[in-house]
């Protein structure tokens, strides 16, 4: 677990009802993707969230598929995070459809889950106030993005 996981998961133990569920690096799916958090509420549904521990000094460039970083070792290439948790809730949410008593049995949602579901990141070490003076935004949206 990073530092940034480790705040971020105290974060969801001091701020998150008792009514939550709380999953950190768990394997899903055949492919075994892990998806750093997976929170759900029996109401509320289901979130998945990527955690990067990066500030902005590292940040180089950023596309809708790849991030370049600075490293101590030079550029390096990594998978956009907003791409890479859209992909470990789909991988989470194409387990659960499988499960009749949790999708709808009939009518225009057939075959959908019962409850909502999204995804997003959390940048534990950029502020609302650095991310929203960068151009960010744009790439990754900026309501998908915690702080």
């Amino acid at each position: 677990m990073t530092a940034g996981e480790r705040r971020f998961a105290q974060r969801l133990e001091a701020k998150l009802e008792d009514d939550y569920l709380c999953w950190y690096d768990v394997p899903v799916g055949q492919s075994l993707r892990y998806p750093d958090f997976i929170v759900l509420h029996p109401k509320r549904g289901l979130l998945i969230l990527e955690v990067k521990d990066w500030n902005l000094a590292t940040i180089q460039s950023i596309n809708k598929v790849n991030v370049a970083l600075l490293t101590l070792n030079g550029v390096k290439h990594k998978s956009n995070p907003l791409e890479q948790a859209r992909q470990y809730a789909h991988a989470v949410t194409d387990i659960l459809q499988r499960d009749p008593q949790l999708v709808f049995s009939s009518g225009r949602m057939q075959g959908q889950l019962l409850f909502p579901w999204t995804y997003g990141i959390v940048f534990p070490n950029i502020s609302r106030k650095q991310f929203d003076s960068t151009d960010l935004g744009e790439v990754l949206g900026s309501v998908d993005v915690l702080r």
